[in-house]
């Protein structure tokens, strides 16, 4: 149960948050070799940064290797997954198992018609509402019960309320686990500005992709939400939970944080950022957007 996970994540002392200000941006990020292992020992000058297509100089520069984690697993409970929905609650307890340490955070939402917030993941217990509810709309038909004007299945909706009222509130490492097929149904939100407020709250999204009842297999703006978040898409674990897992911790639980001013001549509040290594060899894991947050 989420509940007996959560036990062993006592709260700790916030460190310093993340976010871009108008003086300094600070850009976490992973670097692995071609085997996927971390790489430690690179320096300033192992780095290149460019910010809106301009290159940036990076003035602070650390390595960053004890930051608490805040970790969120949506479960999508949709019709198409509803199949799959005691797999989903498995691989989440599986990975909330292997993840959290003392002093990380945790929570789950389920999304459906409605998005709950979970107690645990037993399912016995609905869960309370989550994020800004969507109108509901009258049965078309006498006799039947009224539907919301989001649809099904708003994945969007819960990514964005998810960063903004769970991730954004705290410091420290960020991270969004999606469990689902990909595929959002009437969110009124889209998969961009999702993706922005992912962003702001200076989190990355990794995505577990699960076949849909309905026969759909690309789910191209779910991948779009993922790449640009610096995250990763998985196919369904059956049972092989800890590449997932491995790849999350060597993400964010050691990484090199490059501090530069940020390029002003656009006039822009959400920037492009690429972060590169001098070394062919090497990969950077980092997200590709921030934005400005105003003093």
């Amino acid at each position: 149960m989420l509940a007996c996970v959560l036990a062993s994540a006592a709260p700790s002392q916030d460190p310093p948050a993340f976010r871009a200000k108008v003086e300094l941006v600070t850009i976490p990020c992973a670097v692995v070799d071609a085997h996927g292992a971390p790489v430690s020992g690179l320096t300033r000058e192992d780095f290149r940064v460019t910010d809106n297509g301009t290159p940036r100089k990076i003035e602070n520069f650390w390595l960053d290797t004890d930051q608490a984690l805040t970790l969120g697993v949506l479960i999508d409970a949709s019709d198409s997954q509803r199949e799959q929905l005691a797999e989903h609650r498995r691989t989440a307890l599986e990975l909330l198992r292997r993840i959290l340490r003392p002093g990380d955070r945790a929570f789950v939402i389920q999304v459906a018609e409605e998005v709950r917030l979970w107690p645990d993941l037993t399912g016995t217990a609905a869960g309370e509402l989550f994020g800004q509810p969507c109108a509901r709309r009258a049965g078309t038909a006498p006799g039947l019960r009224a539907e919301s004007v989001c649809g099904p299945s708003p994945l969007w909706n819960a990514l964005y309320d998810a960063a903004r009222l769970k991730l954004s509130p705290q410091a420290g490492s960020q991270a969004l686990v999606i469990l689902t097929d990909g595929f959002d149904s009437g969110s009124t939100h889209s998969w961009r500005q999702a993706a922005d407020q992912i962003h702001k709250a200076g989190a990355t999204l990794y995505a577990i992709q699960y076949p849909s009842a309905f026969g759909g297999t690309f789910a191209p703006d779910l991948y779009r939400l993922v790449a640009e978040t610096g995250g990763a898409s998985f196919h369904a674990p059956d049972g092989a939970y800890e590449p997932i897992a491995s790849r999350i911790q060597t993400d964010l639980r050691r990484r090199y944080v490059l501090g530069f001013r940020p390029e002003k001549l656009s006039g822009k509040a959400r920037h492009e950022v690429e972060v590169e290594t001098t070394r062919a060899d090497l990969t950077v894991r980092a997200r590709k957007v921030y934005f400005e947050m105003p003093r």
